[in-house]
Formats: C-alpha cells, sequence, structure tokens
C-alpha cells in the first residue's frame, strides 16, 4: 500500500511567532515543533491559578520567560487544583488554570455554562511522595492496603503492622481542593474520601511546605505531597516505597509506581486567540518545558502526551485541517477484524461498503455486540484489529490492554444523541427532565408516579444491554453511573440489538426505551423522540452539547497493529477522510473539526509520519 503524505496549512496570526519552516517538525523521534515565541516582543498580563504542585513549575518558566525579555506581569496563584478551575470556569477569572489531575467532567460542564471550552495541555509528571522523618526507624515500604489503613482507619503504627510502635499516626495532608488530594483519594481509597477525612491526629493544608513541618516535628508523623516538596527536604525526610516500587524517573514515566500522575494546564481556544501573550506563553511552556522540569523536582511528560499538547495548541490557534495520506482501496490487501458498539456499527458498516466499493477486495469483519464486550475482545482476547465504542474507553480497559501488549489510540469518529423514544400512539409525553428520566427508568412504577396527569399505567421499558455503550453513557448521565436503579426497575427487557429495543416499544403506548439516534429515524414514522430538559436532538443541540444526552463515537486501534497491518491503518485513514460525507446518512452527526482533526493526528502519531507545512 502507498500513500502520499498530505499537507497543514498553516496560517500565522501572532505577531510574536518567528516565520515557520515546519509543524511537524522531525525533532528526534517525530516530535511535533511549535512556532518560535519571541519573548521580547509579547505584551499583555497573563493570570493563572492551581495546583500547588503544577505552581512550582510555572513560576520557573515564567522566570525563563522574563529572563527572556517578556516584561508582562504573569500572575500565579497557588490554591489548588480544584479551587484554580473553578476560578477558570466559574469564576471565569484567570487565563490558565494549573492542575495536577484531569479536569472532571462536572468542572468541565461548569466551563461550558460560562462560554469556555477547556483545551488541556500535559505539562510533566509528578509523583506523590509519601514521607515520614527521617528520625522515623521503623517504616521503608508500604503496600496501597496499607496506606488506606495509615491515613484511614488506624489509630496507632502498630494497628497497620504489629511489629511497629504502638503510638498514635500523626497525619498531614494536602487540603481537599488540592489536586493531590483527589489523586490520593482515587487511587488508594477508591475516590472515597470518607475514611481519610474522618481519620484522627489529622491536619490539612493548601500549603505544602506546613505538611513538610508537619511531619518533621515528629518520629510518629507521615505525610504526602508533591516529589518536589520531598526533594527540598530530602536530608530530612524520608520518602516511602510503595508496593515495592521507588519513585525513581523510570518507575514514574512507566507509571509502574502507583502513585505518579500527570500535570495540566488548562485554557480554552477563544482566550488563546483573543490574548495573544497567553499562547505565547503556553507554547515557550510547551516547548522548553522539559529543560527545566527536573530542577523543579519533577518528570518529564512522554513524548506522546507533550506532542498531543503540542498538537491541542496547533488546534486551538486554529492552524488548519489536517489533510491524512491518500489511500486507494485498490491497492490495500489483507482483512480486518472490528468488534464493538451497536451504534457506531451502522457507521463502520457504511465506511466499509463505501472502501469495497472503491476497490478493496479483502474481507472486514463487523461484530455488534456492545461497546464493552468490543474492547474485551480487544484488549483481553487480543482478537481484534478495532473496537467501536460508543464512549470512551475505561482506565481499567487501558490497564487490560496494557496487560496485554496493547497501547490503545483513541480516534473520534462522530456523534450520537441518544434518543428517548416513545411509540407514535403514546400522546401524553412530549418532553422530560433528567430528574424525570430517572424515576421513568428507575423507580417509578406507573406513568402516574412520575406525573399525576399521565396515565396509571405500567410503564414498560426496553433498554440497551449492559455491555452496551449506550447503557453506560445513558446511566452516568442519568444515575451518576449507579446502575441499581435502572437494572431493579420493573418491566425491563435489555438487549443487544436495538431493533429488538425499538420493537418492543412500538409494541404498547406504555413502552419507553432509549438507544442510538440512528434507529430511531430508521423508525421515526412509528416512534416521537423525546425533548429533554426543553432541548430536542438537533444537529446544532448535539454539536454543542445542550442537548442532554449527546455522546461521542470512537474507534480504537494500536499503533502496533497498524504498522504491522497496513490494511488496518488504511481503513482507518480512509474512514476519517471520508467520515464527514457519510455520518449524515446514517443518522449520526460530525465531530466536530477540532475532535477529527485531533483524531487524524493520532493516526499520524501512531504511524510515525511527519506532516510539513
Amino acid at each position: 500500500m502507498r500513500m502520499l503524505i498530505g499537507t497543514i496549512t498553516i496560517v500565522v496570526l501572532l505577531a510574536f511567532l518567528a516565520p515557520m519552516t515546519s509543524v511537524f517538525a522531525q525533532g528526534g523521534e517525530g516530535e511535533v515543533v511549535l512556532p518560535e515565541v519571541d519573548p521580547l516582543a509579547v505584551v499583555g498580563d497573563i493570570l493563572t491559578a492551581g495546583s500547588s504542585t503544577v505552581g512550582p513549575l510555572s513560576e520557573r518558566m515564567a522566570e525563563r520567560f522574563r529572563d527572556e525579555g517578556y516584561s508582562g506581569n504573569i500572575t500565579i496563584d497557588i490554591i489548588g487544583s480544584g479551587a484554580g478551575i473553578e476560578r477558570f470556569c466559574v469564576n471565569v477569572e484567570t487565563d490558565i488554570a494549573n492542575a495536577s489531575r484531569r479536569i472532571k467532567d462536572s468542572e468541565v460542564e461548569a466551563c461550558r455554562a460560562n462560554g469556555r471550552e477547556p483545551v488541556e495541555f500535559r505539562v510533566g509528571t509528578d509523583a506523590l511522595a509519601v514521607v515520614v522523618s527521617a528520625a522515623n526507624d521503623f517504616v521503608e515500604d508500604v503496600t496501597l492496603e496499607e496506606l488506606a489503613l495509615i491515613f484511614g482507619t488506624a489509630e496507632k503504627w502498630s494497628d497497620v503492622r504489629a511489629e511497629w510502635p504502638a503510638e498514635p499516626i500523626l497525619r498531614f495532608i494536602p487540603g481537599t481542593d488540592s489536586g493531590t488530594f483527589d489523586y490520593f483519594v482515587e487511587v488508594v481509597f477508591g475516590k472515597d474520601e470518607g475514611p481519610i477525612l474522618s481519620a484522627s491526629n489529622l491536619q490539612l493544608s493548601e500549603d505544602d511546605n506546613v505538611l513538610v513541618q508537619g511531619v518533621l516535628g515528629s518520629p510518629y508523623a507521615v505525610g504526602f505531597f508533591g516529589y518536589a516538596y520531598y526533594q527540598e527536604n530530602a536530608d530530612a525526610l524520608r520518602v516511602l516505597s510503595v508496593e515495592g516500587v521507588e519513585p525513581t524517573a523510570e518507575a514514574v514515566d512507566n507509571f509502574t509506581y502507583p502513585l505518579a500522575r500527570p500535570l495540566f494546564l488548562y485554557s480554552t481556544a477563544a482566550i488563546m486567540q483573543e490574548k495573544p501573550q497567553v499562547a505565547a506563553f503556553i507554547a515557550y511552556y510547551l516547548t522548553h518545558v522539559n529543560e527545566e522540569i527536573r530542577e523543579v523536582g519533577y518528570f518529564p511528560a512522554n513524548a506522546e502526551a507533550l506532542n498531543a499538547a503540542k498538537r491541542a495548541w496547533l488546534q486551538a490557534m486554529g492552524m488548519g485541517e489536517v489533510v491524512l495520506p491518500e489511500v486507494d482501496p485498490l491497492a490495500v490487501v489483507g482483512d480486518i477484524l472490528t468488534a464493538g458498539s451497536s451504534t457506531v456499527g451502522p457507521l463502520s458498516e457504511r465506511m466499509a461498503e463505501r472502501f469495497r466499493d472503491e476497490g478493496y477486495s479483502g474481507n472486514i469483519t463487523i461484530d455488534i455486540i456492545g461497546s464493552g464486550a468490543g474492547i474485551e475482545r480487544f484488549c483481553v482476547n487480543v482478537e481484534t484489529d478495532i473496537a467501536n465504542a460508543s464512549r470512551r474507553i475505561k482506565d481499567s480497559e487501558v490497564e487490560a490492554c496494557r496487560a496485554n501488549g496493547r497501547e490503545p489510540v483513541e480516534f473520534r469518529v462522530g456523534t450520537d444523541a441518544l434518543a428517548v423514544v416513545v411509540s407514535a400512539a403514546n400522546d401524553f409525553v412530549e418532553d422530560v427532565t433528567l430528574e424525570e428520566l430517572a424515576l421513568i427508568f428507575g423507580t417509578a412504577e406507573k406513568w402516574s408516579d412520575v406525573r399525576a396527569e399521565w396515565p396509571a399505567e405500567p410503564i414498560l421499558r426496553f433498554i440497551p444491554g449492559t455491555d452496551s455503550g449506550t447503557f453506560d453513557y445513558f446511566v452516568e448521565v442519568v444515575f451518576g453511573k449507579d446502575e441499581g436503579p435502572i437494572l431493579s426497575a420493573s418491566n425491563l427487557q435489555l438487549s443487544e440489538d436495538d431493533n429488538v429495543l425499538v420493537q418492543g416499544v412500538l409494541g404498547s403506548p406504555y413502552a419507553v426505551g432509549f438507544f442510538g439516534y440512528a434507529y430511531y429515524q430508521e423508525n421515526a414514522d412509528a416512534l416521537r423522540v423525546l425533548s429533554v430538559e426543553g432541548v430536542e436532538p438537533t444537529a446544532e443541540a448535539v454539536d454543542n452539547f445542550t442537548y442532554p444526552l449527546a455522546r461521542p463515537l470512537f474507534l480504537y486501534s494500536t499503533a502496533a497493529i497498524m504498522q504491522e497491518k497496513p490494511q488496518v491503518a488504511a481503513f482507518i485513514a480512509y474512514y476519517l477522510t471520508h467520515v464527514n460525507e457519510e455520518i449524515r446518512e446514517v443518522g449520526y452527526f460530525p465531530a466536530n473539526a477540532e475532535a477529527l482533526n485531533a483524531a487524524k493526528r493520532a493516526w499520524l502519531q501512531a504511524m510515525e509520519l511527519v506532516v510539513e507545512s
């Protein structure tokens, strides 16, 4: 298979950017090179706030930026990741949020409610250090289970291991607004804050120096914070191994150290385009961060993560559509195996049909078995080349993939709206709230239990099976990820086959169901789609996610599969290139330009190709 390298048209918008000879320039292993920034030419102030962990790194980068000529003011308020994101998303006060954890879905929604679409930039990696005083002579290594005792229910050290002293455990931890706190609770307590916040002898502080001093005050004290703060006090503190692994550079980079975590900046395309100084600082930061990060006490982000951040910068600055290599289906040989989502399935079938019509003579298998089952066949059984999913792959599934030598690469291919439907014979339901949906598909027995004016007739429910990404997504949005209410509802039928659900809903005016919008469209003459929170699932409402049940659609493969099986790489490239020409005919909505460009860049990165300007 022969592929020709495409081009990206770059428009240099800002005076502080030096002329560019390349965007995706070959620097080491396919490094993305951003436009060069001249700090002397940058004017205007920059406001940032957030993580006490990212703060020192941002201060270092700001100092270098000033040393090279920037004369404006860069404010870096250290208030914790949560508070920093709140100032950015809710208060709309800052240009950049610093975070030592990924932004939460609820925070993204808060941003969007205020007209801000956050763009993520990974800038490094931190290891949380669990520390004791140098005077502590009994703790060397702990397990995650022991950490849950040490920072939770254990009163004395001897409650953890009998041979340790029968002395009270004195705990010093970051405040609840800190990304450090959030990350530790997620890893050690499974996101349940209860045990750590109810522990005895507990002091919380957003100031890591307070925590250091607290731990230094007693051989029976223990704390955790960013590795950099340990390094500053390494002569007086001892860092503990976790699960037998020390927080070395190698262990942090490959995430074998259990308490390694990524570090982020967040801004928006609008801010970066309206305030050139913000775009300049972020570009400078991403370009030079690896020259400074070890001095601050952190570890570089891996090349793939840093390249992704640079691509996000280019996309935010509107620097052109990504054009993939041209694929000639006649020249493609070899079979392709895919499995997964019943929602993505019809789109993949449409693209496979077009691929064959243009000359491909191999076999493309598209098994429709649900997102979860498809990802399992891809990650655990290692049977397929591509997984189709109507939800993002879960962390546990990524780990299952990695355990089998597969590093999943994500390709966003479109957007679906979940349709909540009733029969055309239903003459009483027009619009529902999310709260009413939780009753309709949960605890309500009769329609009149939801609204008194509705019929006192049993609700007949038809929903996708639990392996379906449609099911997962609906449960996440409507029930806050708690499957209990929907699975214990009366008059419930589940099926991985959406056609079964359609027929079930058509069978009674008191039936209700949900599935992908495409399946509603195929039966629009007999079904009625409901508005949710007063919003119909129109193209505009889905694209801007004002319709509450809009969701992205994905393909997953790996760089190794794509490089070993050129037919897989060819089909994905063809899919991404032509999907927007077909997707509306299938009943879905195109992914926005930013998401589709990101998918194309992921393809280029997986194939280790360089795109020249």
